[in-house]
């Protein structure tokens, strides 16, 4: 974690995410620009972060630990994402662990100067609950999905991801978010080569049939 002084840059990132609508307290005089390096960790389930973020550039993925100690991906977030929100702002363990799988850029507040102030702006309150919210319902589309078996999500991850026909996709950050091993969402890729619904190129795959990918990402329930 490396604190950026760029406050021309932080002032833009405020106002191209439209972030001061998060909150009545002016949030130029409460932050500060962090980057963080590819697999760093921003928050971590062995205590609350010291800081409340707004990730404005790179991606990070929300994982927490299954019983086998394998990571089970919860999210995969984009800019701009709120992080910290349900847990840090209220010094309690949060439990799931945010790591950057880009290099990363946050805007951050320090809760050990600034948490009283934010648990009292109304409006900051009722930004979080809606965000909570949201994500409430995320988690239960979630529980929902891994139900389904590896063809169906690995077919609506490629329509979701493919762009002009192609889809080159990072494959070991595709396993992790399917929450499914790397060996097997590679065997799922050849059965769907080996069906003509997919070819391989050097650095990507191309789409040779979408009616048969989107039959599989709504499989017919009987």
């Amino acid at each position: 974690m490396l604190k950026l002084n760029r406050d021309e840059q932080l002032l833009d990132y405020i106002k191209q995410h439209n972030l001061q609508s998060y909150m009545d307290t002016n949030l130029f005089s409460l932050s500060s620009l962090y980057a963080f390096d590819k697999n760093e960790h921003l928050i971590q389930t062995d205590g609350s972060s010291d800081y409340l973020y707004f990730l404005v550039e790179g991606t990070v993925m929300i994982y927490s630990y299954s019983s086998d100690t394998q990571n089970l991906c919860i999210n995969y977030s984009n800019p701009v994402t709120l992080l910290g929100e349900a847990s840090s702002l209220w010094e309690m363990t949060p439990q799931s662990n945010v790591k950057a799988m880009t290099s990363c850029i946050c805007l951050g507040i320090s809760l050990k100067q600034h948490r009283h102030l934010l648990q009292n702006d109304i409006k900051f309150l009722q930004t979080i609950c809606q965000i909570v919210s949201y994500r409430l319902n995320s988690g239960i589309n979630l529980a929902n999905s891994l139900t389904e078996p590896v063809e169906t999500r690995l077919a609506k991850f490629i329509l979701k991801h493919e762009n002009d026909t192609i889809f080159s996709y990072q494959l070991t950050t595709c396993a992790v978010i399917l929450n499914v091993s790397y060996r097997h969402l590679l065997r799922t890729i050849t059965s769907f080569r080996e069906a003509k619904i997919i070819e391989k190129h050097k650095n990507h795959y191309r789409i040779l049939d979408y009616k048969a990918l989107q039959e599989l990402s709504s499989p017919v329930s009987f």
